[in-house]
């Protein structure tokens, strides 16, 4: 039994899962084997201490979510675009040069969260198996929620589950900073998204991020 994070994945601000996926494999190749995964909640700073006391890693285990996107991650009305984060100093400071971390707007929401992860392996969807989260606990020591998207749970996640609702995607690894919180964004314009829609595998990452990180 050890402690990992789990967070499903859908589409999301406006882009198909396997367009997300293809632009963070673009992230990951630029930032050396580093790509920031953006989730909507804080997991605390129990993934912090998990990640420390695991020898400053901690694995991170992707699955799709079963059920089909809602309407509004499909055709958000507005894009974010986050461009600064909080660091564990409490400094506002830019987010990484080559990581592009979105998400649709809301009234209340005034952050972001990241996960920083490490992969020295290409990400690519697959399906490596069933996944049971039943046989995982939080830390509160309680099965995980239907309704939660990313969590930091305790168990078996190498692949040795026979049965389960979800299904193993991919792997990567959490790295320091581990997760970090999103605090300042701009909205992307209509060209400026329709330039990160048009992407594509092959296209020129930092052609990319100057177009959308000029506000």
């Amino acid at each position: 039994m050890e402690y990992f994070v789990w967070s499903k994945m859908q589409a999301e601000a406006g882009q198909p899962l396997d367009a997300i996926i293809a632009r963070k494999e673009a992230e990951r190749i630029a930032g050396n084997g580093i790509f920031w995964w953006g989730i909507g909640s804080s997991l605390g700073k129990a993934v912090i201490e998990a990640a420390k006391e695991s020898g400053g890693e901690l694995p991170v285990l992707f699955s799709i979510m079963p059920s089909k996107p809602k309407k509004i991650d499909i055709t958000p009305g507005e894009v974010w675009l986050w461009t600064t984060w909080e660091n564990p100093d409490g400094d506002k400071v830019p987010i990484p040069g080559h990581v592009l971390v979105t998400s649709r707007s809301g009234p209340q929401k005034g952050t972001h969260y990241a996960l920083v992860c490490r992969s020295p392996e290409p990400l690519a969807l697959g399906d490596h198996g069933p996944f049971d989260q039943s046989l995982c606990r939080t830390p509160a020591g309680k099965q995980p929620g239907s309704s939660q998207v990313t969590a930091l749970l305790k168990g078996n996640y190498r692949g040795e589950h026979n049965v389960g609702r979800y299904r193993m995607g991919f792997r990567a690894v959490l790295v320091g900073p581990f997760m970090a919180k999103l605090i300042g964004h701009h909205v992307l314009t209509s060209v400026q998204r329709e330039r990160l829609n048009s992407w594509k595998t092959g296209d020129n990452w930092e052609n990319l991020i100057r177009c959308l990180k000029t506000s």
